[in-house]
């Protein structure tokens, strides 16, 4: 039970995040959203490449040079060089989505991510902030918008959203890697500006 804590942290890892929003986007009857198969795995495959697999890739060297500790980076200051390279790995995934399947509601929900990446990244230079709830509180932000601005009774995903933040909370909690405050900044920092910028569809 002590490694449940860990396990946890590694399947609600913040990069997988980008990846959950845009399958729940899929699954909304949205006409917005109506593509062809082929352009919906192309955007599956830029954000699993750009959002998941090359920010990912760096860890290992900057472990090997002793940058960092240990893969859940807990230390402040490790932070700044993986967030730096995820925010332009993120970047790069929402103009190659952009360019290719121009879906606004898509479009901006990655935007967001990339904005949230930055935001961390810009506080993590003063302070440590929770990067794994500023995750699950940008999809859940994102859940949000989405029913703000289509109307769509999503009470059970949003439901769910939350008590996937609460858990992610107690083990962050449970591993001494962040404070209460640190998590509730983080979850409050990645809701807002998603639900801030995806309510954007509506002009």
């Amino acid at each position: 039970m002590r490694h449940t804590p860990k396990v946890i942290s590694y399947l609600f890892h913040p990069v997988l995040m980008p990846l959950i929003g845009l399958f729940i986007i899929f699954q909304l009857d949205i006409y917005s959203v109506d593509m062809p198969l082929q352009y919906k795995r192309f955007v599956y495959l830029a954000v699993v490449l750009c959002n998941i697999l090359l920010p990912l890739s760096i860890l290992p060297g900057l472990l090997y040079f002793k940058h960092m500790q240990n893969y859940f980076i807990d230390e402040r200051r490790e932070r700044l060089v993986p967030l730096f390279f995820a925010a332009i790995c993120y970047y790069i995934g929402y103009y190659l989505v952009t360019k290719l399947a121009p879906v606004r509601v898509i479009n901006l929900f990655l935007f967001a991510s990339t904005v949230v990446v930055l935001m961390i990244l810009f506080v993590s230079l003063f302070w440590k902030i929770s990067i794994h709830m500023a995750g699950i509180g940008g999809l859940t932000g994102m859940i949000m918008a989405l029913s703000f601005v289509y109307g769509i009774d999503m009470t059970i995903i949003l439901s769910i959203s939350l008590i996937v933040a609460g858990i992610i909370a107690s083990s962050r909690l449970a591993l001494n890697s962040h404070t209460i405050v640190q998590l509730s900044a983080g979850y409050l920092t990645g809701a807002i500006l998603v639900f801030g910028l995806m309510i954007q569809l509506m002009f």
